[in-house]
């Protein structure tokens, strides 16, 4: 999913990392798609793998800072053994989610249904049930479960299921007498990454999860589509009618009377560089400047993270651009404008 706190790679602080996996033979090296200049990169990849147990089973994933000369640097690596996890009593195979649904972002992951994996879990431990009985009962052992027994289809329409109720179940699969434990739950893992240059130093964490799923059993759906949302553009319009009250700066020359040559300047925070500038209103002596002038700034917001999002090179030397989210702010400063000297900031 992503990853924070990395060590810096590079003189400049930074680092430009990208994900690296290897499973048996498979060597997987992501560089094409590194990520310019973040310490906390978020990477939103899926990675699908065959393996074999025993011969395939240290899954290693691995966190690099690309380079343009030389070769890539290791920041950290996280090891998890894929076939003590396989072959758990936990079912550490596929999490357990909260609920269960037939379609949206929450789709149910695993090829098998709630009332699939609780008929395995009884038959494995022995244990009597699953009795799945009316008003939205099961039995399983000695207890008793009850839960939601209808689920909506992508029509809105909804149908009759035993899904829920074996769901609950599993949930508190703990709490079943001598076949009982505790089921994994559908979880995002936050791992450290070590460097074996820097044993026992912390090179900064990996957030992810691993999906296993058997090669004799039905296909599961297609992955989760956890890639970086994208900005989408907007045009923010800005019109400035007039001021009023605003300072008087300038003397004039021959009478003495306060006056300013007032003009208003506008730019979206990040993007000072596209800043502009209304026409000036020149020698008013009352502090009111008459306008009628229009701002047009185009910007790419991220609604979920109420964020404007500016990719640009940090300097002329840049290889690439580096992203970079802010806040969505409008700063709006008036001005005295003057002909021979600097203009002068009058307020903001």
């Amino acid at each position: 999913v992503q990853a924070t706190d990395l060590h810096p790679a590079d003189i400049n602080g930074k680092a430009d990392p990208y994900i690296a996996i290897k499973l048996g033979k498979t060597d997987i090296k992501d560089k094409e798609n590194y990520i310019s200049k973040q310490l906390n990169p978020v990477f939103g990849k899926s990675f699908d793998i065959e393996a074999t147990f025993p011969m395939e089973s240290m899954l290693t994933v691995a966190v690099y800072d690309w380079d343009l000369v030389g070769t890539d640097d290791l920041i950290g690596e996280t090891k998890i053994d894929l076939e003590n996890r396989y072959y758990s009593k936990h079912r550490a195979t596929c999490g357990v989610s909260q609920t269960y649904s037939i379609h949206g972002y929450n789709i149910w992951r695993d090829p098998m249904k709630p009332s699939q994996i609780l008929s395995k879990l009884c038959k494995e431990g022995k244990v009597d049930g699953p009795h799945f009985g009316p008003g939205g009962r099961v039995k399983v052992a000695n207890r008793v479960f009850t839960g939601p027994t209808e689920i909506e289809d992508e029509n809105g329409q909804k149908k009759q299921t035993d899904e829920h109720l074996a769901l609950t179940v599993l949930r508190h699969w703990e709490d079943i007498p001598r076949a009982g434990c505790k089921l994994v739950p559908e979880h995002v893992e936050t791992r450290p990454l070590l460097n074996p240059d820097k044993p026992g130093i912390e090179q900064g964490r990996l957030e992810m999860w691993v999906d296993m799923f058997p090669m004799d059993m039905p296909a599961p759906g297609p992955a989760i589509d956890i890639s970086p949302r994208k900005p989408k553009k907007y045009e923010l319009r800005v019109i400035v009618w007039n001021t009023d009250e605003v300072i008087l700066e300038d003397d004039d020359y021959f009478t003495g009377e306060k006056s300013s040559d007032i003009f208003v300047r506008g730019w979206l925070k990040g993007q000072q560089e596209d800043k502009q500038d209304t026409d000036v209103h020149y020698h008013s002596l009352t502090g009111e400047g008459n306008f009628n002038w229009r701002y047009i700034f185009p910007f790419d917001y991220l609604m979920a993270e109420e964020k404007i999002v500016i990719s640009k090179k940090e300097s002329m030397f840049s290889w690439d651009e580096t992203e970079y989210k802010i806040p969505a702010r409008l700063t709006l400063q008036v001005w005295d404008a003057d002909h021979f000297s600097a203009d002068d900031f009058l307020g903001k």
